[in-house]
């Protein structure tokens, strides 16, 4: 597999792709929103995606939206979304993808990357474990869902 930053061109076929993965989460099929709401975010800058590839077939993807840490006067990346299609699941494409994501907050300047994952997510926590990622012990999350 390879893996390759997202161009504006990849929009159709990873919009099916982002689809699958929002359904993963509970989300209703809506090809048509996935695609709205990923071009809305490369025209407007708002996330680096990369996705990987096995021939012509989309395998899988993982989005990076930008932070700020006024402390630290820098830079960070969220990972918010990374997604490998059951077809292609333990050949090694998400690890490929969080790596490559590593490299290119790296080669940005970021001071991090963060991530979250459900609790009950173990495989996920392996992965991220095994990259290097460590789990935050000073500080808990809240949310305020406003709708």
């Amino acid at each position: 597999m390879i893996v390759r930053q997202a161009t504006t061109n990849d929009i159709k076929l990873l919009s099916i792709l982002f689809d699958e993965y929002r359904q993963f989460y509970g989300a209703s099929s809506d090809i048509a929103q996935s695609e709205a709401f990923l071009t809305s975010r490369f025209q407007n800058e708002q996330c680096i995606t990369f996705i990987s590839l096995k021939d012509d077939d989309f395998t899988g993807f993982i989005q990076l939206y930008f932070g700020f840490s006024s402390v630290e006067c820098a830079h960070y990346y969220i990972l918010d979304d990374v997604y490998v299609t059951p077809r292609f699941r333990r050949q090694g494409a998400a690890m490929q993808l969080i790596d490559t994501a590593i490299q290119y907050a790296k080669y940005k300047g970021a001071i991090r990357i963060s991530v979250e994952a459900k609790k009950e997510n173990l495989e996920a926590k392996r992965l991220y474990d095994k990259l290097g990622f460590m789990e935050d012990d000073s500080f808990q999350h809240y949310h305020c869902f406003v709708q």
